[in-house]
């Protein structure tokens, strides 16, 4: 009978312990052979290990000691910095860094007008990530316009026939005629189609019987005197559509 209460009273104390409450102290005794004291003892042994591992099961684990290494933080990117060179612009230096010269501009309040950067200037070049506050363009001044100079109307040149020692036309009608078939009988026409004067002469044809000068610029006279060395050399054919007409030939 006392080996049954005493086993009793140990499971009670056991089940106290495992509900975390203090364990209740236990009859000890012995039986004939002694034994049942010792097997009390190792029941408690044993349920004590049992809520100790319970207990650290349930304990969170904590945080890592302060003798873990620091995280390091990645170091802030320098910024990109360019020296203005003579010949700069804002626009050139920016379209050669891959922005806008309204964002490099933002990026670099020191610049007051964007028309207006100096040589050893140090400017920053914007990230294409980065936000910038918008800084108003400064307003343009107006432009003074002075006024246009007032230039007098230079005079129409007066053309003056160049004289030439040729004779009076002999059979003057003829070559009247042919000029008034020609040129209208103007003398002096230079329409700028290759031909000049009353009887259209070429510039090469006119040399070439001797004259000088522009042929539209010499008188009739010598007009006259060079289409009759003309005609000498090639006939009535130098005009052909008015001497037919003319029925010179």
């Amino acid at each position: 009978m006392r080996y049954v209460a005493l086993t009793a009273a140990t499971l009670s104390s056991a089940f106290l312990l495992t509900l975390g409450s203090p364990a209740l102290p236990t009859a000890s005794s012995t039986d004939a052979d002694g034994n049942s004291a010792n097997k009390t003892t190792n029941i408690t042994k044993l349920t004590t290990s049992k809520v100790l591992l319970a207990s650290q099961a349930k304990t969170p684990k904590t945080a890592a000691t302060n003798d873990a290494a620091p995280v390091q933080q990645p170091e802030a990117p320098q910024p990109n910095m360019i020296t203005v060179a003579p010949g700069d612009t804002l626009s050139s230096i920016a379209e050669a860094n891959g922005t806008t010269f309204k964002r490099l501009f933002d990026a670099n309040e020191t610049v007051k007008d964007p028309n207006v950067i100096y040589p050893a200037d140090q400017l920053r070049i914007p990230t294409a990530d980065e936000q910038l506050a918008d800084r108003p363009l400064p307003a343009a001044a107006p432009a003074v316009v002075a006024p246009a100079p007032v230039v007098a109307a230079a005079p129409a040149p007066v053309r003056i026939p160049a004289t030439s020692n040729a004779p009076a036309v002999a059979d003057g009608s003829v070559w009247d005629r042919l000029a008034q078939c020609e040129a209208g009988g103007n003398w002096a026409i230079n329409t700028g189609n290759g031909f000049y004067g009353g009887l259209q002469f070429t510039q090469s044809s006119w040399q070439a019987v001797g004259g000088s000068g522009m042929p539209n610029q010499a008188s009739r006279e010598e007009q006259v005197l060079r289409g009759q060395m003309l005609q000498a050399r090639q006939g009535w054919g130098a005009w052909p559509a008015c001497s037919a007409k003319l029925g010179l030939y």
